[in-house]
């Protein structure tokens, strides 16, 4: 009888904790919140202008440099920043900003979210740098940024700057390597909303000698793609190009690279299997023997690497030089171009690529783009934004644009993506223990 009894007790026990499980399974709900975080834009330092391609003119915006931090309209498609930096509730549109110093030269970049981590590969700190690092902390509170730099000489002692609430802070790059031909940076975000932006602007006494915005990338991996290198001809002549690599492992890197272009698909002169030491910014020369138009590289390595190409450009008869950078594969998202008629191109074994233009009068269009090893298709300037998807696999890109001031390249990929944060849920027992 008594055992009888125990294993009633034993039955009812399992049966009250499996209900209480159930109902702490049942109520316990989790919600939660999607959204595009807001994207940052490169400052306006002084003597440049800042145009934002944006889609519409009733997306919100701020600036930093205040105490304010409500947004408002923007009131125009394409606005004009005349100090400071913009902070931009774009949602899924990435704006594009187009920097020019009137006559001298021209640079692009696309807005961006906040970072963590971020690798710009391009750049001087010579005797004939006037280029800066701009370090923008859109947050309320002070924000703290660790700064590496390395040069042919090596890695340089890691600098923590502090950047004040809602601002911005420009760094000559002749005070982070002094006299150093070729630097790489790597800023990393310890706290706050941290974004940086790289311009490289040479000049010898009175003449300058052009400049460009370096677009920053992900960190290093074994597989670079540079979707788009502009080839021009100088009396008749190719322009050189360099590239520019590095290793921030402890390990060196043995490298092999391809060239993919209209021309057809070739390896560049004195690349594959070279090895490149490591912690050290490596340039190689490359004398690309084939007609004016634009090409692709890929890089192979054994180790993590990061490298870009630095091109010497002529635009509307201006002289200018302009960075490639290394991109990943292409997602889809949509690039704002107002004002901007960009020279798309793309690069990968089998291109596969759906735009979908919108233009200025509100009626869109869709393209499918195909090809092999590289595809370019030029938008009018009456497009407003360009949407990329049917992607295929493999395939990346990036926009050339060019204007009376120079040559600009833009990265194809989002400035913000959705993210999603939970809601806490509201418990009584938290009040009533």
């Amino acid at each position: 009888m008594k055992s009888n009894r125990g294993f009633l007790l034993f039955l009812v026990t399992i049966s009250i904790l499996a209900t209480s499980n159930l109902l702490n399974f049942t109520v316990s709900t989790s919600r939660f919140n999607q959204s595009y975080p807001s994207v940052i834009c490169p400052p306006n330092t002084s003597g440049l202008t800042t145009a934002i391609s944006l889609t519409s003119s009733k997306t919100q915006i701020r600036k930093t440099g205040t105490s304010a931090m409500n947004t408002r309209e923007a009131g125009i498609s394409r606005y004009a920043i005349a100090s400071q930096s913009a902070v931009i509730d774009a949602g899924a549109i990435t704006p594009v900003v187009w920097q020019v110093r009137k006559s001298v030269w021209a640079g692009a970049s696309a807005c961006q979210a906040p970072i963590t981590s971020r690798w710009f590969v391009g750049a001087t700190a010579d005797i004939t740098s006037k280029g800066s690092l701009n370090l923008v902390n859109s947050g309320l509170g002070k924000a703290l940024v660790r700064v590496s730099v390395f040069s042919e000489n090596g890695a340089l002692t890691p600098r923590d700057l502090i950047v004040g609430a809602n601002s911005f802070k420009q760094i000559s790059l002749p005070s982070l390597a002094p006299g150093a031909k070729s630097i790489a940076i790597h800023i990393e975000a310890k706290s706050g909303r941290v974004n940086g932006f790289l311009v490289d602007e040479r000049g010898k006494g009175l003449r300058s000698l052009g400049g460009d915005i370096v677009n920053s990338t992900d960190d290093p991996g074994k597989k670079l793609q540079i979707p788009a290198i502009p080839q021009q001809l100088k009396k008749k002549t190719p322009s050189p190009h360099t590239l520019r690599l590095l290793v921030p492992g402890d390990v060196d890197a043995r490298i092999s690279a391809e060239i993919r272009s209209t021309d057809g698909t070739f390896s560049p002169v004195g690349i594959n299997g070279r090895v490149v030491a490591h912690k050290k910014v490596v340039e190689i020369p490359m004398n690309i023997l084939m007609s004016s138009g634009k090409f692709a590289l890929h890089i192979s390595s054994d180790q993590p690497i990061l490298g870009s190409v630095f091109s010497p450009t002529v635009s509307q008869g201006k002289s200018d030089f302009v960075w490639s950078t290394a991109v990943p594969d292409l997602q889809e998202f949509t690039l704002a171009t107002t004002g901007l008629a960009p020279t798309l191109v793309f690069t990968g074994s089998e291109i596969e690529v759906r735009l979908t233009v919108m233009q200025a009068g509100g009626n869109s269009r869709t393209i499918d783009i195909k090809g092999s090893d590289i595809a370019t298709y030029v938008l009018s300037d009456s497009a407003r934004s360009v949407s990329f998807s049917a992607i295929s696999p493999g395939t990346s890109g990036a926009a050339l644009i060019s204007s009376k001031s120079g040559y600009g390249y833009v990265p194809l990929t989002p400035g913000s993506v959705l993210t999603k944060s939970s809601i806490p849920d509201s418990n009584i027992r938290v009040l009533n223990p």
